[in-house]
C-alpha cells in the first residue's frame, strides 16, 4: 500500500470540502422556516412552546416526506413539531405512530401522492382541523370552497 504525505495546503483542501459537505442545507430554507413557525406558534401536535435549537429541541417535520416534489420544501408540507428529531418528541410520536398521524393529517403518503393542501390536519392539541395553505396560513375551508 502506498503511503502519501500530504502537504498543509492539501490538507485544508481536502478539510473545506468536507465541512462544505458537512453543512448543507437540505431542507426548507430559513423564510420558510420563519414562516412555518409563525402559523403555527409552537409544536401543532401537543402545543407546547418552541423553545431551544431547531434540530435538538424541535423541528420541522414534512408531512409527506421528501420526494423532490417542489412542494416538497413549501409550507403546506411543513409543520413545527417538539423534538430534534424523527425519535424524540411529537416528532418522534407522529413517525413511530402512523396509523395515528396518518388519520391526523401529521403524515401524508408519498405512495397515495397524497397533497398537502387538500389534506386538513389536527392542530391546538388535537382540538381543531385545518388546511394549510401555500400562503403560510390555517384555513377552516377546503382549497377552492368559498364561505
Amino acid at each position: 500500500m502506498l503511503r502519501r504525505n500530504l502537504t498543509p495546503s492539501r490538507k485544508k483542501q481536502i478539510k473545506r470540502v468536507l465541512l462544505s459537505r458537512r453543512t448543507r442545507s437540505t431542507g426548507p430554507d430559513e423564510a420558510t422556516v420563519q414562516a412555518v413557525v409563525n402559523r403555527d406558534g409552537g409544536c401543532v401536535v401537543c402545543g407546547s412552546a418552541l423553545f431551544g435549537a431547531r434540530g435538538i429541541d424541535w423541528s420541522i417535520h414534512h408531512r409527506r416526506g421528501r420526494d423532490g416534489k417542489p412542494d416538497s420544501h413549501s409550507v403546506q408540507n411543513l409543520i413545527a413539531v417538539c423534538g430534534g428529531d424523527n425519535v424524540t418528541g411529537c416528532h418522534g410520536r407522529i413517525h413511530s405512530r402512523r396509523s395515528e398521524s396518518q388519520p391526523a393529517g401529521w403524515w401524508l403518503s408519498r405512495v397515495a401522492g397524497e397533497d398537502p393542501l387538500t389534506v386538513p390536519l389536527l392542530v391546538d392539541r388535537e382540538s381543531r382541523w385545518v388546511y394549510l395553505t401555500a400562503d403560510g396560513r390555517y384555513s377552516t375551508e377546503a382549497p377552492g370552497v368559498s364561505g
